[in-house]
């Protein structure tokens, strides 16, 4: 058995320094990768790769070397620099975004086009990118994007967010598709409620956890157990993972 199913390659997570994002990061270096947290806001960032640089697995076969880049994941800008700083990207994580919480009627024109350059546009540059540089490797990869049960059961005052979020499956299948010739799989995880900063402070947090099956929410390191099948399993192209806790079921 292969303790470290992940050495020798870099894996970029945006939104690295989040609660998913980061947990991501976390499972990937304790497989073996080396892990780039990629993200805005750089002391954000460097808070989280000395965390990410405690973990010591036992010695992999080969080195680890984990590393920040600052970037906008909206502007097509801020992708080239990522593919420029690093040549060798095996795994994609697309895990960046902003919630919302707001009827539709009440946002500002520039508050719909954030959402969708954060949420869609952000994950349609990152897939346009870095598959172009792993297709010019011919060394195939991986591509996950970290979607949301609100792209199935949106919710009032989550229009612009869960339009994207679903934009981001239509993305997955169609690349699952247009990538496969290349050997770069691309598939999608669906996180229900997780335990996040962004989850800590619900109001309705008890009421929402007798609507789901299992009776609680998710953590971080479960979304982050899915990340790790599917950038290991060579045949899992257009897997879509739920992660709800059966919530998509009632």
């Amino acid at each position: 058995m292969n303790r470290f199913p992940l050495a020798g390659k870099t894996a970029v997570v945006t939104g690295g320094a989040g609660g998913i994002g980061f947990a991501i990061a976390s499972r990937f270096a304790h497989e073996g990768a080396s892990v780039v947290l990629a993200g805005r806001t750089q002391s954000k960032l460097h808070a989280a790769l000395s965390q990410l640089q405690e973990i010591k697995p036992w010695t992999p076969p080969q080195p680890q070397a984990h590393s920040t880049h600052c970037l906008d994941v909206r502007t097509p800008r801020g992708w080239a620099s990522l593919v420029e700083a690093h040549k060798k990207i095996d795994i994609l994580v697309n895990c960046a975004g902003e919630t919302q919480h707001s009827l539709l009627l009440r946002l500002g024109e520039e508050e719909v086009d954030n959402l969708l350059a954060s949420n869609l546009r952000s994950a349609i540059l990152g897939c346009k990118t870095v598959g172009k540089q792993m297709t010019a490797r011919h060394s195939g990869g991986s591509i996950i994007n970290v979607s949301s049960l609100l792209a199935y059961r949106a919710a009032a005052g989550t229009a612009v967010y869960a339009a994207a979020k679903a934009g981001q499956l239509g993305l997955t299948t169609a690349l699952s598709q247009e990538f496969a010739r290349s050997s770069i799989r691309v598939n999608a995880i669906v996180p229900g409620y997780i335990e996040t900063d962004m989850t800590q402070d619900l109001a309705n947090k008890t009421d929402l956890m007798k609507r789901i099956p299992l009776g609680r929410f998710g953590k971080a390191s479960e979304v982050a157990d899915a990340a790790a099948f599917l950038a290991k399993n060579d045949y899992a192209n257009n897997c879509i993972l739920n992660l709800d806790g059966g919530l998509s079921a009632v």
